[in-house]
């Protein structure tokens, strides 16, 4: 029989929709969250990784490249130039005597002072010559050969102790013109301060003190005003009184020449002759210094100088001035010397005299560079700088003069620190963006002119004003990659006692001028 029930009617999610799925187990679940864990360790790591990469990166940059804009600066002028030390007197022995060196007393580098018998020279044919003819020669030969020596003796003598008290007298008066000099800057300090405290409003007591200190300055710049004075008059004293003495010495040996020569016997002449030969073969020391070199040799006949002998207590500096610089150099003017390695040695002078003619400048790499190249040596001006006073500075070092030239201008200038110098010529290192905050170091050539205290005067086709100078060029080089110091870009630096425009200023100068 027929089941004539009818059909079941099929829901439609039963027949598309989707078939019933198990439920999933914890097992499964554990599964899926350890998936994911590893998927976000995995990003975490990764961007980390990364970024301490960049953070490393960054830090081995440093905390920036310090820069400075490049642009007008105020600044005091100087000029700088370099130099050898030199002594101002240099003595070079020589001896008329054509006998062996016996005894050579001093070594280079020894210190001797004037009258010193630094050498002496073998007698021992001169004493054969005056025993043979003392046996020859009557009572009377060796009388007159003895009046003879002695008044040429007298006046040697004479020559050499009028020299000394001259070199004493000046030595006085060199101390007393500094002693005034000094004098004479502190008075005008004090008086400078006394003014600046009274224009400005100080206080009746600070006023008061600088009043004192100014009073105080001004009785010691006239004390030794006094001072040098009394020793400029006793200088003239002296120069007046050793000429008499030294006329009267030689007319005593005229005297004794004239009147008496041409009564002596030919035993009694030669006897006088090698009486004095015998008293030149001590050789003194003409001058107190240093031994800077010894030619000559034991047993052997000196020819030319036996030793040179320096001066070490007044010095002298030859420097070469720039034809560009020629006009702003004058005699008088103030100089500041140091020692690029040694911190200690230091002094100052005076330019004492410039040459009106210049000679090619051969002495530098640069020029020596140029020179092979074919290019034409710089024309250079020969000075003198008489050194006043120094320390710790010694004959053959080389030092940097600082010519203060007193004028004061505004330039185009970089930090002297940022100058680089090889034997093509001298560059500046300039920060150039790079993008997301970073610096290419590019390399600009640069001609330098005039120092200041802090900035140097450059001319270049290649810097624009706002160009980033590095200052420290020293630990980058070109084609590096850098950040840099901003706040030190904009600074301003009081390391030449003048202050560079701000930003701002800047700005308001250009919507003014448009």
């Amino acid at each position: 029989m027929e089941n004539t029930e009818p059909k079941k009617k099929m829901d439609w999610n039963e027949k598309y929709g989707k078939k019933n799925k198990k439920k999933m187990g914890k097992k499964g679940v554990i599964i899926i969250v350890a998936i994911i864990l590893v998927v976000l360790g995995l990003a975490t790591y990764g961007f980390f990784k990364v970024k301490g990469a960049y953070n490393q990166a960054m830090d081995s940059l440093g905390d920036g490249t310090i820069v400075e804009e490049y642009g007008k600066k105020d600044m005091s002028t100087y000029i700088d130039v370099t130099g050898e030390v030199e002594s101002q007197n240099v003595e070079n022995i020589t001896t008329t005597l054509q006998y062996p060196v016996k005894e050579i007393r001093v070594k280079v580098g020894d210190h001797v002072k004037k009258g010193d018998v630094v050498c002496v020279i073998d007698s021992s044919d001169i004493d054969d010559q005056i025993s043979d003819l003392e046996a020859q020669a009557s009572d009377e030969d060796k009388l007159n050969a003895k009046e003879i020596e002695s008044a040429s003796h007298t006046l040697s003598t004479t020559a050499a102790t009028n020299e000394r008290t001259l070199d004493d007298a000046n030595v006085s008066v060199s101390e007393a013109k500094k002693a005034f000099d000094d004098a004479d800057a502190d008075y005008y300090e004090k008086l400078d301060a006394y003014n600046n405290a009274v224009n400005s409003g100080a206080s009746e007591e600070e006023i008061a003190e600088k009043k004192a200190a100014l009073d105080t300055a001004n009785s010691t710049w006239y004390e030794k005003q006094y001072a040098y004075d009394q020793a400029t008059s006793a200088y003239n004293d002296t120069v007046e009184k050793n000429s008499e003495t030294y006329q009267s010495a030689k007319d005593t040996a005229d005297i004794t020449y004239i009147s008496n020569t041409k009564s002596y016997s030919a035993t009694a002449t030669s006897l006088a002759k090698y009486y004095k030969m015998k008293a030149k073969t001590e050789i003194i020391a003409e001058t107190s210094g240093v031994v800077t070199s010894i030619s000559a040799v034991e047993g052997v006949i000196p020819s030319g100088a036996i030793m040179t002998i320096e001066d070490d207590k007044n010095l002298e500096l030859n420097v070469g001035i720039k034809e560009k610089d020629y006009f702003a150099v004058k005699e008088g003017m103030s100089v500041e010397l140091t020692n690029s390695s040694l911190d200690n040695v230091k002094g100052s002078g005076k330019v004492a005299s410039i040459n009106n003619f210049s000679s090619a400048d051969t002495t530098s790499v640069a020029a020596a560079a140029g020179a092979a190249q074919g290019a034409v040596a710089d024309n250079t001006f020969k000075a003198k700088i008489t050194i006043t006073d120094f320390t710790d500075m010694l004959i053959g070092m080389k030092v940097k003069a600082r010519i203060d030239t007193g004028e004061e201008m505004t330039t185009e200038a970089v930090p002297y620190t940022a100058i680089i110098s090889d034997a093509y010529g001298d560059y500046v290192y300039v920060a150039e963006p790079a993008g997301s905050g970073m610096y290419t170091v590019a390399k600009k050539e640069v001609t330098k002119g005039m120092s200041g205290d802090y900035y140097t005067q450059v001319e270049s086709d290649e810097l624009e004003e706002g160009d980033l100078v590095i200052a420290y060029p020293s630990t980058v080089k070109e084609n590096d990659i850098i950040t840099i110091n901003e706040d030190d870009k904009d600074s301003d630096t009081d390391k030449n006692e003048t202050k560079d425009e701000s930003k701002d200023d800047k700005k308001d100068e250009k919507k003014d001028k448009e």
